[in-house]
């Protein structure tokens, strides 16, 4: 398939839960090349879960992931930022005396090392 046709990030028949409890069944997304997507739904819908497993912080059940052909399955949070992925929880999960750009500049500066 040539280069400009791959997907960026693919997700594909994705299971995912906690402890015994499924929150998410059979999720698909395809993300080309220089798309923006935001996934909206109201709280508790699994757009957090599903974030945190691309990540790497929740390990999925079932299904696949893939980040420009690169497997993701078994990366942990270290090697996805490597990758240049990062995971910013929303909230006050953030260093209160800071800026919110000085916040995400720490997350850029974080990834580039």
């Amino acid at each position: 398939m040539p280069e400009s046709f791959r997907s960026l990030l693919e997700v594909e028949g994705l299971v995912i839960g906690y402890g015994k409890k499924q929150v998410l069944s059979g999720v698909n997304i395809e993300v080309m090349p220089g798309e923006i997507v935001a996934l909206i739904g109201h709280n508790g819908a699994g757009k957090s879960t599903l974030l945190k497993t691309v990540f790497g912080l929740l390990p999925a059940w079932t299904g696949h992931m893939t980040l420009d052909g690169r497997r993701l399955n078994s990366l942990i949070p270290r090697k996805m930022l490597g990758l240049g992925v990062c995971y910013v929880p929303q909230g006050n999960r953030v260093f209160t005396d800071l800026t919110v750009r000085e916040n995400l500049e720490l997350v850029v500066c974080v990834i580039n090392k």
